[in-house]
């Protein structure tokens, strides 16, 4: 009878918790969008290590790409109705009344900082303090960045420890009888911006607090400082942390061009994103470990040829790119004959970019761009320019061509995104043919020999 009372509890919560049946269907079109449009590839590692419902986990996360990084959470739990919950950044509660809606039914609850809202504001965390025990206490899962902010570069900041008090909190309102969990998590990503990249989430083993309850009781300051740094391990451990701010554009410009030459000297695997990644917090920790004039001098060549690409507006893959005028004109007569339907497929691709695009520069934070393109799309301008599409087709053909426009509409939307990057990889082309030109052949041929060289170097230096 015991067991049969704490199934129905366990039931009762669920229900009390789950987000809906339009939460269940919004969570899976998300999903969709995520998983198939806005990037090629997505790799959830470590699902099985999310606790299930009844058992209240603080998830800690870094923060790479704003609200990305939630959804990438969110759509790792399994079932379209269990809904964890997130503390987001307060200033995009503030753009728009609909947006706030938005976040709020996603289950975000806002963070005011101190170095973004001001001293004056923080004290309003507390409705949100208040929420997050009441969920915990109930065995949900509250989501929190503790780095307080994020940036476009991979490295893990300092750590608050907010959640550290949210979580011992939550066990003394619970009278210590709950084991409060946190789970560590990490993000990557090929690239923060545009569509069609790669990113993967990670898990690390859920951290019982349970063993640091008493330790709370008589100094809670050592008690969550020891957690943060066990917490802050796990993520680090999981994710690309370039600390050396210093060198960064030198060293993230290395691992991302040299990273295949370390694979192949190591024998690992450099295809998936995942073995990418493993490859690149080695190479980085080797270059880290090298003698200081030796990685000094290595960074200085990388720098140099990093600059001239960036002038240049040249690709690293460019650089060793073999062109002529005919591979070239005959790439632009392809496009041309293609150009009417990309036209076509212009509507409504055009505003699905732009309206996003704008309302970021509304807010000036160039990292909420992959966030607006995904959310403006899939609460806005998809299903308004989908009715809008749809009842045009109708009215001036047959509901027929407007349900086959409207299936029409996905291939439309990725051969919009394919062919304008085939137009920059042939601009990239037009750029390297004006460089072969004798004026400045001379140092073009200097800069792919100077990579060459790099490459050899790299190899001399890690085979020993």
């Amino acid at each position: 009878m015991a067991e049969g009372n704490i199934q129905n509890e366990k039931a009762n919560l669920r229900k009390t918790f789950k987000g809906g049946l339009y939460y269940m269907w919004f969570k899976e079109f998300i999903r969709l969008l995520f998983n198939h449009f806005l990037y090629k590839k997505v790799y959830y590692i470590g699902t099985e290590k999310i606790l299930e419902d009844g058992k209240p986990q603080v998830i800690v996360s870094d923060h790479q790409n704003c609200l990305v990084d939630a959804i990438a959470v969110m759509l790792s739990f399994k079932g379209a109705g269990r809904k964890p919950y997130f503390w987001a950044r307060a200033d995009i509660f503030a753009v728009h009344k609909l947006l706030e809606k938005y976040l709020r039914f996603l289950g975000l609850m806002p963070a005011f900082r101190m170095d973004h809202e001001g001293l004056e504001d923080v004290g309003k965390n507390s409705a949100s303090f208040d929420e997050s025990y009441h969920l915990l206490l109930h065995g949900q899962s509250v989501m929190i960045f503790p780095e307080a902010g994020h940036q476009d570069k991979r490295y893990l900041g300092h750590f608050t420890t907010g959640y550290t008090t949210m979580a011992f909190k939550t066990a003394e309102k619970g009278n210590w009888e709950k084991e409060i969990f946190i789970l560590p998590v990490a993000n990557h990503y090929t690239n923060y911006f545009g569509m069609r990249r790669e990113m993967c989430v990670m898990f690390s083993s859920p951290i019982s607090l349970k063993p640091y309850y008493e330790l709370y009781k008589e100094k809670p300051r050592t008690a969550m400082r020891e957690v943060n740094a066990v917490v802050r391990k796990a993520v680090s451990s999981m994710m690309l942390d370039i600390q050396d701010l210093e060198n960064y554009n030198s060293i993230d410009f290395l691992r991302t061009n040299y990273g295949r030459t370390f694979a192949s000297l190591n024998k690992m695997g450099y295809k998936t994103l995942p073995e990418k990644l493993e490859v690149e917090k080695k190479f980085v920790a080797a270059l880290a470990g090298l003698d200081g004039q030796v990685r000094s001098s290595v960074y200085k060549e990388a720098e140099d040829i990093r600059t001239f690409l960036e002038d240049k507006k040249i690709t690293f893959k460019g650089l060793s790119k073999k062109v002529s005028w005919t591979s070239t004109i005959l790439k632009l007569a392809g496009m041309f004959v293609l150009l009417p339907l990309w036209i076509f497929s212009l509507w409504p691709n055009f505003f699905n970019y732009q309206i996003p695009k704008k309302l970021t520069k509304r807010v000036k934070d160039k990292m909420l761009s992959s966030s607006f393109l995904l959310g403006i799309n899939a609460v806005v301008t998809i299903p308004l320019f989908a009715i809008i599409s749809f009842v045009l087709v109708w009215c001036f053909m047959t509901v027929y061509m407007a349900v086959i426009y409207l299936l029409l509409m996905p291939p439309l939307a990725l051969f919009c995104w394919y062919y304008t990057e085939w137009w920059d990889k042939v601009k990239e082309e037009l750029r390297l043919l004006r460089l072969s030109k004798k004026s400045n052949f001379a140092i073009l041929q200097g800069f792919r020999k100077n990579s060459e060289k790099l490459e050899d170097r790299l190899w001399s230096i890690f085979k020993k």
